[in-house]
């Protein structure tokens, strides 16, 4: 154990990492948004969905390679080269290495925020709150336990680095396409309620939500491994999402007196 790591205790990293185990406990609603808004901000590499929806969950996680957080995450359905899957438009995180291996490794979007999620028999409520503002609210009511579930889905991240100099991206955008493997021990559908609100830092005001679909309440465990990626041509082309969608606006911190621009 040390600042430099051993050859077995490299191996050891290794392994932890390329398996993407957890346990999960998730409430999570389906939301209908528009074609025009989905659109827009999906990545010149996504494909629409057969319909603009996608689903707002918060949730807690014990994993086997980056410790416990709480989390919560607003994700759009689409497609990628044909397949069926999902992107996170954004989601927040309140501990530091699931922030870290999420952005630096995989390319989520992960930034740091707070949740929580409160089970009471048949009724559910999760928030997530950053830099003051709640963002993320779901109240849900439940019906019976529908026993085990098992559920596959696809989750396409973009990975990708601001060049050194400050100005443009380092490399060429990677596609992390992830196989989820999620096999729940308790699983209910329901009804419930969704609330977004936004900051200038995190615009979830500006995602349109025409209507709200099934609510879920699942714990289980999660396996994350990433199936194949592939490197994007025309970097450039993705700049306004990466920025967009995986940064803070940086224009907008308050600055030193002696740095701001003279009118």
């Amino acid at each position: 154990m040390g600042y430099v790591k051993t050859p077995a205790e490299i191996a050891a990293i290794e392994e932890l990492l390329s398996k993407g185990q957890f346990t999960i406990e998730n409430l999570a609603i389906e939301f209908e948004t528009t074609r025009e808004f989905a659109r827009h901000v999906l990545a010149p590499c996504f494909e629409l969905a057969d319909q603009p929806t996608g689903f707002v969950s918060v949730n807690r996680w014990q994993s086997a390679l980056c410790g416990e957080f709480q989390g919560g995450i607003v994700g759009l359905n689409c497609k990628y080269k044909g397949q069926d899957g999902y992107t996170m438009l954004t989601l927040f995180i309140d501990n530091d290495m699931p922030v870290s291996i999420g952005r630096e490794m995989w390319g989520e979007g992960k930034k740091r925020g707070f949740s929580e999620l409160y089970v009471d028999g048949a009724n559910a409520y999760g928030y997530t709150e950053r830099n003051g503002t709640r963002l993320i609210q779901i109240e849900a009511e439940f019906g019976p336990e529908m026993g085990p579930q098992k559920v596959q889905n696809r989750d396409f991240e973009l990975k990708a680095q601001p060049h050194t100099t400050g100005r443009g991206l380092q490399n060429n955008v990677v596609l992390s396409n992830f196989l989820t493997d999620e096999q729940y021990s308790s699983y209910r559908e329901g009804t419930g309620t969704l609330k977004l609100q936004g900051t200038p830092w995190d615009p979830l005001d500006t995602v349109p939500v025409v209507s709200v679909g099934k609510a879920y309440l699942m714990s289980g465990q999660a396996n994350w491994v990433v199936d194949s990626w592939d490197e994007l041509p025309d970097p450039a082309a993705y700049v306004p999402y990466i920025y967009g969608q995986k940064y803070d606006d940086f224009t907008l911190f308050p600055q030193p007196k002696r740095f701001r621009a003279k009118k």
